[in-house]
């Protein structure tokens, strides 16, 4: 696992927390490696890559949520339950990866507000 900063990430619109564990994937090899080969990973996770220019889902085990944002931490986009072995293109300054459902459950929508609160 990577040992970029975490954070809770709050939807200001809605007030609830998307993930209360929410990972800067870091280096190289930390932004390659992503979530691939892993089993599964717990609710409430999420891997953040910065910039996002394209997310693959090659070598995945479970299909993942994608929540786009851009300068502002504004969602540009939300992609859900993206399958393995699929692309993304896109041209995002980051991305969240979560579990399939997650979006949905915090109720994130294009033009919502995230604010990222970083861990003690």
């Amino acid at each position: 696992m990577s040992t970029g900063k975490r954070s809770i990430v709050r939807n200001e619109r809605t007030g609830h927390i998307v993930g209360e564990d929410i990972e800067d994937a870091t280096g190289l090899w930390g932004s390659f490696k992503g979530l691939m080969f892993r089993k599964s990973i717990p609710d409430g996770y999420g891997l953040v890559f910065r910039p996002a220019r394209g997310i693959h889902t090659n070598f995945m085990r479970f299909p993942i949520d994608l929540i786009y944002f851009d300068k502002a931490n504004r969602v540009t986009k939300v992609r859900p339950a993206m399958k393995p072995w699929r692309w993304d293109f896109t041209n995002a300054a980051g991305v969240i990866e979560m579990n399939p459902g997650s979006a949905a459950r915090t109720d994130v929508q294009p033009g919502d507000l995230l604010r990222f609160e970083e861990e003690a």
